[in-house]
């Protein structure tokens, strides 16, 4: 038997009245708290002019209205002193409820958990509006982005970049390069590099040197170089998979990933050989070598 009924629904132009109105309607029990960081990234969203239609609900329970969605864009709206946007309009659910446990079972059905955009949905998005990177899959081109984020952060010192806009990487051709290149190494079963870090000094060594990163790396994925178990793609592919595989138990922090990647690549650069990876992040990172 249903919990919850819908009684009618309107579209209304958002006004301050109305978000006076939403706002100072009783709250259903089950309601969330006010989150300070919720109703500054909607704050956020006002500023820049990123709002859409908010979607509202209330419901009748007995002899009382409750509003059982919209509290915080309601709160956010009421406080925009001088800047309330205009042409926006709210979309208003009028239920009516079977008691506290209707109420419960409304409240699930909005922002349900399985319903959200993921990070990865919204790298997904970006990706789909360059053409160019169609064949790379949706999991690559996140992890791509995320380790070229990771390096610019913490690498180069970049100045930390909030929410949707470390996926605007994409729309940088610069990058496509890379991500293409990543797709086509990742076409071998490699798990034991699908790694934020280990991504990152990937990129690290294909902006010094594409040519020699693509022969670097399809040697470690390839299991390193056959009898030459000195040579660095195959000491680092050897250490990659004992760490992936817990043979190595000591926890390494994801900074250590990538410098002993960036080790085993200037080691290749030098024509050296090497028995194991050096991977101590305490003095300075390793500049990869062109």
């Amino acid at each position: 038997m249903a919990t919850f009924r819908l009684l009618k629904s309107e579209v209304k132009p958002l006004t301050r009245e109305l978000a006076e109105q939403f706002r100072d309607l009783e709250p259903s029990p089950t309601e969330r708290d006010l989150n300070p960081a919720r109703l500054k990234h909607l704050q956020e969203k006002a500023e820049a002019g990123l709002l859409v239609t908010f979607n509202w609900a209330r419901a009748k329970m007995d002899d009382k209205t409750l509003r059982v969605n919209g509290q915080h864009s309601s709160n956010v709206l009421c406080g925009l002193n001088g800047s309330f946007p205009e042409g926006l309009f709210a979309h208003i659910d009028d239920y009516e409820v079977d008691g506290p446990e209707g109420l419960a079972v409304l409240f699930r059905q909005f922002d349900d958990r399985k319903s959200g955009r993921s990070s990865a949905d919204v790298a997904g998005a970006y990706q789909n509006l360059h053409p160019e990177l169609n064949q790379v899959a949706k999991p690559i081109g996140k992890l791509g982005i995320d380790a070229i984020t990771w390096y610019r952060r913490t690498i180069e010192g970049a100045p930390t970049e909030s929410g949707d806009a470390v996926y605007t990487v994409f729309g940088t051709v610069g990058y496509h390069p890379f991500l293409l290149w990543l797709s086509d190494v990742f076409s071998i079963k490699t798990p034991e590099l699908k790694k934020t870090q280990i991504v990152a000094a990937m990129y690290a060594t294909f902006i010094k040197n594409a040519d020699e990163a693509r022969k670097f790396w399809d040697q470690v994925a390839r299991g390193g170089v056959e009898y030459e178990d000195n040579a660095p793609a195959t000491a680092l592919d050897n250490w990659l998979k004992a760490i992936k595989e817990g043979d190595i138990k000591t926890e390494l922090k994801p900074a250590q990933f990538y410098q002993g990647c960036i080790y085993a690549w200037n080691a290749f650069r030098e024509g050296k050989e090497i028995s194991n990876i050096k991977h101590d992040t305490k003095k300075s990172w390793l500049n990869p070598h062109e």
